[in-house]
């Protein structure tokens, strides 16, 4: 999801990183953080060249204050990986109480991967519904996807999905193939602002799940039929993530939470339990927006590094101890 084709938004890469070289940070580019640990009044932050089986090439960095944006699975896989920020890490974990559907043409007389990433939203109900475009050539979505079950009543739907399959043989089999699907496909991105919960856990060293006491959905009905009207208009077939219809298991685009304020952080995303370290990505937003949450991500996150003392002022932030 390439976004504006023009250059027109805030990234990490085009906008954040080289205003902060221009005001004197230094980039370490292909660091890998590891290890956290406090260190006198500071923190030591261990590192390694990722993905590399030998030559790590370990380094270690000493700073005062440690902010953490690491993605919502990457800081929650440090802070647990370190023993950091209190019991409550991995709460309240959140997804956009979301569904993945979309519409595959037949033919490729109009290519459907050219244009703007996202461009429009719709609201129907309690549900926002995106259409989204992958580039030409982005075709490895294409394995998650199956043809259209609906969810819902006293048949389960994995027999619902296997009546359908043998009902629709020569549909079912085209879906197998994911060639020039990215041309061929519109798809929709359905969400929700419903509550959900999951607890993130480590578990030999990976990160995993547990369901909370509100479940997330796999089945949205209106999401299901905006999928039928869009394969009508691109003279096509719907369908859903396989995972979703066999296993009932969502796939999500916005993982957030289990670092939130005001259970791990405070107003000002300071770890309540560890001085110096800080959380201003994802992991921070501490209920489900029910919309793409880029915006408010960065929100938060300049919000909360605007309070930061200019160097050599003093820190008009209350002390972390307060109540």
């Amino acid at each position: 999801m390439v976004g504006c084709r023009y250059g027109a938004k805030n990234t990490l890469d085009r906008n954040y990183l080289h205003l902060a070289e221009r005001l004197g940070a230094g980039i370490h580019a292909e660091r890998e953080v590891t290890t956290l640990r406090q260190d006198g009044d500071g923190w030591e932050v261990q590192t390694i060249r990722p993905g590399a089986w030998l030559r790590k090439r370990r380094e270690i960095f000493h700073a005062r204050e440690v902010v953490l944006a690491a993605g919502v699975l990457g800081t929650l896989r440090l802070l647990l990986r370190n023993e950091l920020g209190g019991p409550r890490v991995g709460e309240r974990l959140r997804t956009n109480s979301e569904v993945i559907l979309g519409a595959t043409a037949h033919g490729t007389d109009v290519d459907y991967s050219r244009g703007i990433a996202i461009g429009s939203s719709i609201k129907v109900g309690e549900t926002h519904l995106q259409p989204v475009r992958y580039p030409r050539g982005s075709n490895l979505m294409g394995l998650f996807g199956t043809i259209l079950v609906d969810g819902g009543g006293r048949v389960p739907r994995r027999l619902r999905f296997v009546a359908a399959a043998a009902r629709r043989a020569v549909r079912f089999v085209r879906s197998l193939s994911v060639r020039r699907w990215s041309e061929r496909t519109i798809v929709l991105l359905a969400m929700q602002a419903r509550p959900n919960e999951l607890r993130a856990r480590l578990r030999r060293g990976r990160l995993t799940t547990e369901r909370g006491s509100q479940s997330i959905p796999t089945y949205i009905p209106e999401a299901n039929e905006a999928a039928r009207v869009a394969a009508a208009g691109v003279d096509g077939v719907p369908g859903n993530a396989i995972n979703e219809v066999l296993l009932g298991v969502p796939m999500t685009a916005h993982v957030l939470g289990g670092a939130c304020v005001g259970t791990v952080l405070d107003e000002y995303h300071r770890v309540l339990t560890e001085p110096g370290l800080h959380v201003v990505d994802g992991a921070a937003v501490s209920a489900n927006l029910g919309v793409n949450p880029s915006l408010t991500i960065a929100a938060q996150a300049e919000r909360a590094l605007s309070f930061w003392p200019q160097k050599g002022e003093a820190d008009s932030r209350p002390p972390l101890s307060r109540p």
